[in-house]
């Protein structure tokens, strides 16, 4: 008996449907959003070499206050993850040095390289994985139009958020050459809906000075919907031009993390009612990073909270986009 989603591959309608085999790994790129331990790592000054899967906890935790959602995802899909994304990372140092942290299209592309590319700088290069049995899912852009860029007005006179998407286009080109043939770019999610960029022009403990919070969660609501269009319409003419060898998708971030928060019963269940408005962690001094932590929400209550802090989501939130993307690879998602 055939099953639904043989039909569905056999039919062409999912993401797999050019190639006969199962997922067996996801390659990531991108920021604080997704990275695990790399940051921590660099910082602690052990720079993460070839093959490093560091998954903290217990000795670290993530910017969701735990672990993050690429280790569920491989529970959820019995996948191997290699997680490529640095906290404070952009699409390209280039065109937004924030941090100069490793970069989508260049230092986390070149640990690709390393992990994964045999003879590297021949024209004998080979990729050491079967790209049919792999998806590579780049996460990023919050950096890029947030604080100290776009939002604030410090991004270079010759950058554009056009810029931006062409860069994480241009990084699934790079891959492409390099013998990947599954792609996924998750939309920016909605972060006008985040403490950092609401309406409120108090401190945070990521911008402690006072600032126009209305006009900035007005400029991130136009900067995040402009750069989701540009994104979609790129990865539409990319998924044309290599139709028929190599699948490029969008992940509706945005649409999932708006039903989160418009349906929050539906997806937080803590000890107490579910909540999308307020944060976990708490920083009582904006001022002092050193006061972060009094006042936390306890670990019962952790799993109501739909941030954990002023940007970052919660554990929770990651729990629940892991299981999304999950469907997504297997063509059960509606984003």
């Amino acid at each position: 008996m055939v099953s639904f989603y043989s039909l569905y591959w056999a039919l062409g309608l999912g993401l797999q449907a050019w190639g006969k085999t199962a997922t067996k790994a996801v390659v990531l790129f991108g920021d604080s959003y997704t990275d695990q331990s790399r940051a921590h790592s660099i910082s602690n000054g052990t720079f993460p070499g070839k093959n490093y899967q560091e998954v903290f906890p217990p000795a670290d935790t993530a910017a969701d206050g735990g672990v993050q959602w690429p280790w569920y995802l491989g529970l959820y899909g019995n996948y191997t993850i290699w997680n490529y994304a640095v906290g404070g990372a952009v699409c390209s140092n280039v065109l937004t040095p924030l941090f100069s942290v490793p970069d989508v299209i260049g230092g986390q592309t070149d640990w690709f390289i390393q992990d994964h590319i045999s003879n590297n700088g021949t024209k004998h290069q080979k990729l050491d994985m079967d790209p049919s049995e792999f998806v590579v899912v780049i996460f990023i852009g919050t950096n890029d139009v947030g604080i100290h860029s776009f939002v604030t007005d410090d991004e270079s006179p010759q950058v554009s958020l056009a810029d931006l998407a062409g860069c994480q286009l241009q990084t699934i080109r790079n891959l492409y050459a390099l013998g990947a043939r599954r792609f996924i770019v998750n939309s920016l999610i909605p972060l006008q809906i985040t403490r950092l960029y609401s309406n409120s022009s108090d401190p945070t403990i990521y911008f402690p000075t006072p600032h126009d919070g209305v006009a900035w969660n007005k400029r991130m609501f136009n900067f995040v919907h402009t750069m989701n269009a540009l994104i979609r319409g790129g990865v539409a003419a990319l998924s044309a031009e290599w139709r028929g060898t190599a699948t490029v998708d969008v992940f509706d971030t945005y649409g999932f993390f708006e039903d989160m928060y418009n349906e929050p019963a539906k997806w937080f269940n803590g000890s107490i009612p579910a909540n999308v408005t307020g944060h976990c962690h708490q920083c009582p001094d904006p001022n002092d990073f050193r006061q972060c932590g009094i006042g936390d929400c306890t670990l019962a209550e952790r799993d109501s909270f739909m941030w954990w802090d002023e940007l970052h989501p919660s554990e929770q939130t990651g729990r629940n986009l892991a299981r999304e993307m999950w469907k997504k690879l297997t063509g059960a998602s509606k984003y």
